[in-house]
């Protein structure tokens, strides 16, 4: 099993080491598959900004944990994907930190006041919903209870922090505006997260294996 305490040593030491970006982000969507993507877009307006949280804590035999929610069904770009919490910075917001808390608490619980954000990590475009999502790993030091927004948030995945680490990348096929692509999905337990999810995971990934 992977102690949380172990975890929270290594953060400790990686706080300031270099992210990988781009080279962990081309090995889930590779560079030229998202500038087709982004030619076939088009956007005509600058892109809005979002942030989700990359939360690490303990479950009951404090073994590190990561949560995932799976997005309810609806007509949008995201629909149905996994993903971590997350979404569009609000005026309210004084910064996409505080809109990753924020986000973070509605759609699935969690005060911000028990989360400590350990580090940012490296933005990524998405051009099919025009989106630039600032990621952040953050700690939480107890037993999370999630209160899932029902609107939002169709199920919440614990998953174990060992797992993802040690988990493969498997090829996926995806439709994007009539063509067909292959990008690679993390394959955790059978659950396959793939995306702006899975490029940012795979920077975590990354981060802690090398």
């Amino acid at each position: 099993m992977m102690d949380f305490n172990f975890v929270v040593s290594q953060l400790k030491e990686l706080k300031n080491k270099p992210l990988a970006g781009a080279s962990a982000h081309n090995r889930v969507m590779d560079l030229n598959v998202r500038r087709q993507i982004f030619e076939d877009v088009n956007h005509k307006h600058s892109a809005k900004q979002a942030a989700v949280l990359a939360l690490i804590y303990p479950d009951e035999h404090q073994r590190a944990r990561m949560v995932f929610i799976l997005r309810k069904t609806y007509n949008g770009a995201h629909s149905g994907q996994i993903a971590f919490p997350g979404g569009k910075m609000e005026k309210i917001d004084t910064s996409l930190q505080e809109t990753a808390l924020r986000e973070t608490q509605e759609e699935i619980g969690i005060e911000p006041d028990i989360i400590q954000i350990q580090r940012a990590l490296s933005p990524i475009f998405i051009p099919i919903s025009n989106y630039k999502v600032q990621p952040f790993l953050g700690l939480a030091h107890q037993t999370l209870t999630f209160k899932p927004d029902p609107v939002e948030v169709d199920r919440i995945f614990e998953m174990r922090f060992k797992d993802i680490l040690k988990s493969n990348l498997t090829p996926l096929q995806h439709s994007y505006f009539g063509k067909n692509y292959t990008l690679h999905a993390f394959d955790v337990k059978n659950i396959k997260i793939w995306g702006a999810t899975a490029m940012i995971l795979s920077e975590i990934v990354h981060l802690f294996n090398e």
